[in-house]
């Protein structure tokens, strides 16, 4: 019947869903009976050809016919709408399954990720497959054939359309119009840059290599193209060679001619800027948004691609949070959306279920209705996760705003909102809709043991990043007794930010934590200027400023604990001591291109160090009067900058950056004055001089 229903569907564009529900080796067994192996995904074990659940990721931009995802080996949320995306029309997706009536409480292999040993598995709730059960019976197209039911062994094959002919290369007047206004961007006016936003499977990546064959065919000699993967450029590369004859390509760059589609990491792009007639970014989404901003204020002709239900970051996050830079650099910037799917049918039922399924049809509420804010009538709730469960409305509005407040939100945190122990969920709502949340972790109470293995690098947990972090990191060995509350996401609904809701939240929080006696509150944050003077301002202090850029957000982690009793505010003050002195020597070395606007706000927290002398202001006074090269004073004035580090944030913007930059992160000339838009390096010393009189003034 499986072979049946699998021809049935090949000469369709029909996607179907069939659930294996028994034994692991009977549901594979099953499966490997009907699908061709040459084009079929299979995920987690049972076949030679399996792949394991966290390399996912790479069927992103590839095509199957059938797909096969053993939920045995852990039903990974984001595998499971990865692969989803990659099965064409006319497949088969076979879910494997243990038996109806035992899969919530099967011990899922998944369970790992949310708990920091094995011993702690039995503490994971299981409303996350509770639900998926419940959506996929209440589906009428998914076909459930249970091991132990033979009465479900046969079932009605639905009405099926067949494949129509499609003119090539455009397969819909959608992708028409999106490769139409690629070329504009390429050859109309300048600065007006396109967003394009579609669904997967709509031809968004198609449309990318038809436009770039149809321009290298044209005019244009060298298109460069960024993406988070190579390959997940498969696709762009593909569709351009099948319209550009005697094309090849080499590692990845397409020649063809004397022309080229050449693919730059986003990294190296945005520090070489290297010249091209146009440059494209796939998966937009999933690049951090300074380097977005910066390509824009480079380039004249761009187009910025990206997914709305993205895996490699969340498209409807990212329409809200960029476009609204985008549009202040380039205010003639155009959008195109993909809506008719190519790779299947209308309306497909394998996508409307998945989307319910892993919560990526989840909005947050439209507050456009509501024009005045009244904040009296705002409550604050702490909910269940059995409550959210069971209320649909809830949970969508609460995983709706989460998406919208971060771009990296993914199927697993869905997941996690449901099924990980040691989660308290805090909401603000309004006229019963949620406009604020916060969700809080449980850590610390580690063993004594445990504490030191990790304090000396021989032990690593899953979870607890605030006291492995002070143990590890900052050598504090008495830290992971104490009893942690990490924020691990706040959120407040767009339409109302900047309006009290963040720090009420956090001030619910804080009396929660004191009533069930916490030690210490904290949070670890992609940091921006912004988003650290918000902690800041709730008495959240700094303690440590991570080496490497978040891939996510292109941010450092900043690390920030407030104390909850007064036992641990002296190990917080030892950890703040240490951030000082770390940042004071790391700007000049992996902190070199911190922004001068968060240096300015850490600094305000850090400890004062050595006052000046009589003799080291003499000289400095003398620097600013003219009388002595700055090469000469350099030294005097940092070791002055931070006996008052606080003093930065009384200067004005650009000498807060000249100060910085030159003298603290130890910039050329050069790079100080082309970053600050200056004539030379004259000006660059002239305008340094006048900085430093302002800041001597005030010290």
């Amino acid at each position: 019947m499986l072979i049946q229903l699998s021809q049935e569907f090949a000469t369709t564009n029909g996607r179907q869903l069939v659930v294996l529900s028994g034994d692991e080796h009977w549901g594979c067994e099953l499966v490997s009976d009907v699908v061709n192996d040459d084009n079929t995904l299979w995920l987690g074990d049972g076949s030679d050809g399996a792949i394991a659940m966290k390399k996912a990721h790479l069927s992103l931009g590839r095509e199957y016919q059938s797909l096969v995802f053993n939920a045995y080996s852990g039903f990974h949320p984001d595998a499971f709408g990865q692969s989803i995306g990659a099965l064409n029309g006319g497949g088969v997706c076979y879910l494997i399954v243990p038996h109806w009536q035992e899969w919530q409480a099967f011990n899922d292999p998944d369970y790992l990720r949310y708990v920091a040993t094995q011993d702690e598995v039995a503490s994971v709730n299981h409303y996350f497959i509770t639900r998926l059960q419940r959506e996929i019976k209440s589906d009428n197209d998914a076909i459930i054939i249970e091991q132990s039911n033979p009465q479900s062994w046969s079932w009605n094959i639905p009405a099926l359309v067949k494949t129509q002919d499609v003119q090539t290369p455009l397969a819909t007047n959608d992708q028409a119009e999106c490769v139409n206004q690629i070329i504009t961007v390429a050859k109309g006016h300048r600065n007006r840059p396109l967003v394009i936003n579609a669904d997967r499977g709509r031809g968004k990546s198609s449309a990318l290599g038809i436009a770039a064959a149809q321009l290298l065919q044209d005019s244009l000699t060298n298109i460069v193209i960024t993406a988070p993967k190579a390959a997940a450029l498969d696709s762009v590369f593909f569709h351009a060679m099948r319209l550009l004859d005697g094309s090849n390509r080499i590692q990845n760059t397409l020649h063809w001619n004397d022309k080229s589609l050449c693919f730059i990491a986003p990294d190296e792009l945005v520090q070489t800027l290297p010249t091209a007639d146009l440059v494209m970014v796939d998966e937009a989404a999933a690049i951090p948004a300074p380097m977005l901003s910066n390509l824009a204020s480079h380039y004249s002709r761009l187009v910025f691609s990206t997914t709305i239900h993205g895996y490699e970051g969340t498209g409807r996050g990212f329409v809200l949070k960029f476009l609204a830079e985008l549009a202040q650099i380039s205010p003639q910037m155009r959008r195109c959306q993909l809506n008719q799917p190519i790779r299947w049918q209308e309306n497909d039922p394998v996508e409307q279920l998945s989307n319910r399924l892993l919560g990526l049809n989840a909005k947050a509420v439209n507050l456009s209705s509501y024009y005045d804010l009244n904040r009296e009538s705002i409550n604050y709730q702490w909910l269940t996760q059995l409550e959210l469960s069971q209320d649909s409305n809830l949970l969508e509005q609460l995983f709706g705003l989460l998406v919208l407040a971060h771009y990296q939100t993914s199927p697993s945190d869905f997941r996690q909102l449901l099924d990980a122990p040691n989660l308290h969920i805090l909401v603000a709502t309004y006229d019963g809709n949620i406009v604020g949340a916060s969700l809080i972790l449980r850590e610390g109470e580690l063993p004594d043991e445990l504490a030191k293995q990790i304090s000396l690098g021989e032990r690593r947990l899953r979870g607890h990043l605030l006291p492995q972090s002070l143990l590890g990191q900052l050598g504090i060995e008495f830290a992971g007794g104490y009893k942690y509350g990490r924020v691990m996401r706040i959120a407040v609904h767009p339409q109302w930010q900047h309006s009290g809701i963040g720090s009420q939240l956090d001030n619910h929080t804080t009396k929660w934590a004191q009533s069930h006696g916490l030690d210490v509150l904290g949070s670890s944050f992609g940091a921006t200027a912004q988003l650290s003077q918000f902690w800041i301002n709730q008495d959240y202090v700094p303690v440590r400023l991570g080496f490497s850029r978040d891939s996510a957000s292109g941010t450092h982690s900043l690390m920030v604990l407030k104390p909850i009793n007064a036992r641990v505010a002296s190990m917080i003050d030892m950890a703040n001591a240490q951030f000082s002195q770390a940042l004071r020597y790391d700007l000049a070395d992996a902190h070199r291109e911190l922004s001068s606007q968060l240096v300015v706000k850490l600094m305000a927290t850090c400890k004062d160090f050595a006052t000046l002398g009589e003799f080291e202001r003499n000289n400095i006074d003398y620097y600013v009067r003219g009388n002595r090269p700055v090469e000469q004073v350099n030294a005097m004035i940092e070791k002055g900058i931070w006996s008052q580090p606080a003093k930065l944030s009384q200067l004005n913007n650009n000498e807060q950056q000249l100060i910085i930059k030159r003298l603290l992160q130890r910039h050329s000339w050069s790079h100080l004055s082309k970053n600050l838009k200056l004539t030379g390096k004259k000006a660059a010393q002239q305008a340094l001089r006048q900085a430093i009189s302002s800041w001597h003034q005030l010290i």
